[in-house]
């Protein structure tokens, strides 16, 4: 039996991931912080989906040592990966100077770390089980400078290149590697709050995470290489590969101006 593993299956976009990979008839493996979010997914899903395997592992991934613990909870259980998605992650919203060193540790830790050595670990079983896929989070803010998000945005720029160097490497092992690239997403109560401040195209571009997610698996499932959900997202990067940095710059100022400064 073969199985899609999924981190930050708690809530937001990971749950809609969760829900849309058992609404397409896969075995599910659901890794997220422990408590009610993470036994309330499995419940929803195990009662929709009678017919899917879904089982979970709560744990903290901003932890070093947590990645090895779900490669041996994997393990131990004799699932068999041949789908990683790689969408655990944390975002902020403030003056780099002012944010505390601490945050910035677990947010690396999450958003750089996690998928790093997830996929390295899982990938012996990934190979095992070709054709397989890995799909990791990136962001579309990855693309972009945008003042007050310095670290979050770099941390998902790493996730696209490492994303996209990795399919090249794995393609003669018939791994296909997708990144995923969401704008604006109303996936909690902060976020929502965040995108309420949000102006012009940024404001009208939000999805939500259904949304997001039904075109993910959609296109990693078709062995697509870049994924950028919604129609307006995917007109915003195409166009600003062609308008000079110093015009993005002012749309970016323009859009973040007002947006109040936040962590989540």
């Amino acid at each position: 039996m073969m199985f899609t593993l999924i981190t930050g299956a708690g809530a937001g976009i990971g749950k809609a991931l969760a829900f849309e990979c058992a609404r397409k008839n896969m075995n599910v493996l659901l890794v997220a912080l422990p408590g009610p979010e993470l036994e309330s997914t499995v419940n929803e899903i195990r009662a929709a989906y009678r017919n899917i395997a879904c089982y979970c592992l709560g744990i903290d991934l901003s932890r070093p040592e947590s990645f090895c613990g779900v490669y041996k909870w994997v393990k131990e259980n004799n699932f068999h990966v041949n789908i990683l998605i790689n969408n655990v992650g944390v975002g902020s919203k403030g003056d780099f100077e002012h944010t505390e060193t601490i945050f910035y540790e677990r947010q690396l830790e999450l958003n750089v770390h996690a998928a790093t050595m997830l996929t390295r670990l899982f990938l012996p079983d990934l190979k095992a089980h070709a054709p397989s896929h890995i799909m990791n989070t990136s962001s579309m803010g990855g693309f972009y400078m945008i003042p007050g998000k310095t670290v979050y945005i770099a941390s998902k720029a790493y996730i696209y290149y490492f994303s996209r160097s990795l399919r090249l490497e794995l393609k003669q092992h018939h791994i296909n590697v997708s990144v995923l690239c969401p704008g604006g997403t109303n996936s909690n109560a902060n976020t929502i709050a965040i995108n309420k401040e949000l102006k012009g195209i940024a404001k009208r571009s939000i999805l939500l995470p259904e949304e997001v997610a039904a075109e993910a698996i959609d296109k990693m499932m078709k062995g697509k290489a870049r994924i950028i959900p919604g129609f307006i997202n995917k007109l915003s990067y195409h166009i600003s590969r062609l308008v000079p940095e110093f015009i993005q710059q002012m749309i970016i100022s323009n859009a973040f101006r007002h947006v109040k400064k936040h962590k989540y």
